[in-house]
């Protein structure tokens, strides 16, 4: 069996706020249960790490884990999944169709599954609304597709949010600030990434001018991440947004340290997700804010480990920076994911500039999956 393991490596990264780059200490934590086919942890906060593990008897389960790999809990199962957490909250599927709550430290599963809906999930949570989609079947008064959706603790106080005339929309993330998701009309080539505020009216396109298709994966204080594709087929880049299309920011620009991308978590000013860089290298990802702090947090895993991704973020009131995600492990007969978790302690020398920069941020929390 091989030794879970439980690594340092010190870079110099760019911290939120700082004057000038400091030199951190990340720590990588191996989450991947021993005897698990597969495992990811897609959501974190500063008490829990989330996901899904794939049990070699058990099938793929909604998952908690404190820190460790031996710390993982099976919420229940078989086919389901955590895809976000707020709290002692967590919400994703379970049953492999239907939108889940699970309430508390006892996980007291709430069916959000609406009965109009033949598919359902709960992507993100932020205090007691839950965001998500629920696709509508054949012979619904809803068109047949992905409506996206809100609730407030139970499957009947559903709240559609889809725009008039639209096709598809969906949510990924939530918090104070609003809604964050992608929606597509009839008359649209592809989804557009789009903010809400609680209702369908409310919608906000996102969309830059002359791209091809986009969606918004991640928000936080104000702010929305996600990615942008200007040409069919072609590469994603990695996109911020503040509210309106014209805020558009590329985290990959021609020329930067990263070549294409996506973010699929936001916590403050920073933001993760997956990269390529010009150096050849790529996998999991950390901005700050900026296309110049990119950081390849793939390089932080061993040899074994090809490729990774990064799905969440959270920042504490110690401004401790914890990053979850997975990484595929190649050196067996069996390649296979694992769920991974990345640790920044800030030094004490840096640590009032790094809380200063955080101020009025770490308090409006994306709770997000992908």
């Amino acid at each position: 069996m091989r030794n879970r393991f439980l690594m340092t490596c010190a870079v110099s990264s760019l911290v939120a706020g700082a004057p000038a780059r400091a030199a951190q200490t990340w720590t990588v934590s191996n989450l991947h249960p021993d005897g698990a086919s597969a495992s990811y942890a897609v959501a974190v906060s500063p008490a829990y790490q989330a996901g899904r593990v794939l049990e070699l008897a058990g099938g793929l389960r909604p998952a908690v884990w404190h820190g460790t790999a031996a710390s993982y809990t099976p919420i229940m199962g078989p086919y389901g999944g955590v895809s976000g957490i707020d709290s002692e909250d967590k919400v994703g599927a379970w049953g492999g169709r239907n939108a889940a709550l699970w309430r508390g430290p006892s996980n007291a599963l709430v069916d959000l599954h609406p009965p109009w809906g033949d598919v359902s999930e709960a992507l993100a949570v932020f205090g007691g609304t839950q965001a998500g989609y629920v696709v509508a079947g054949i012979g619904q008064p809803q068109y047949a597709g992905y409506h996206a959706a809100i609730w407030h603790g139970s499957a009947d106080t559903l709240v559609d949010l889809s725009p008039v005339g639209a096709v598809f929309a969906s949510l990924g993330a939530i918090d104070a600030s609003g809604q964050a998701g992608a929606f597509r009309l009839a008359n649209m080539p592809a989804s557009h990434a789009a903010l809400w505020h609680g209702t369908a009216e409310s919608v906000v396109d996102l969309h830059p001018a002359g791209a091809y298709s986009s969606q918004a994966q991640a928000i936080s204080n104000g702010r929305q991440g996600g990615y942008v594709q200007f040409v069919r087929d072609g590469p994603r880049t990695a996109a911020l947004w503040s509210g309106t299309a014209g805020s558009f920011l590329d985290l990959t620009p021609a020329g930067g340290p990263t070549i294409g991308g996506a973010v699929y978590g936001m916590d403050g000013n920073i933001q993760v997700g997956g990269a390529g860089f010009t150096d050849g290298t790529g996998g999991a990802t950390v901005w700050f804010g900026t296309p110049e702090s990119a950081f390849n947090l793939g390089t932080l895993l061993s040899s074994d480990y090809t490729s990774s991704i990064a799905y969440a973020v959270d920042i504490d009131e110690f401004g401790t920076i914890r990053v979850v995600g997975s990484a595929y492990y190649n050196r067996t007969l069996y390649p296979h994911n694992e769920a991974m978790m990345w640790v920044l302690v800030p030094e004490p020398s840096s640590l009032a500039a790094l809380v200063a920069g955080l101020a009025g941020l770490a308090g409006v929390r994306p709770r997000r999956r992908r």
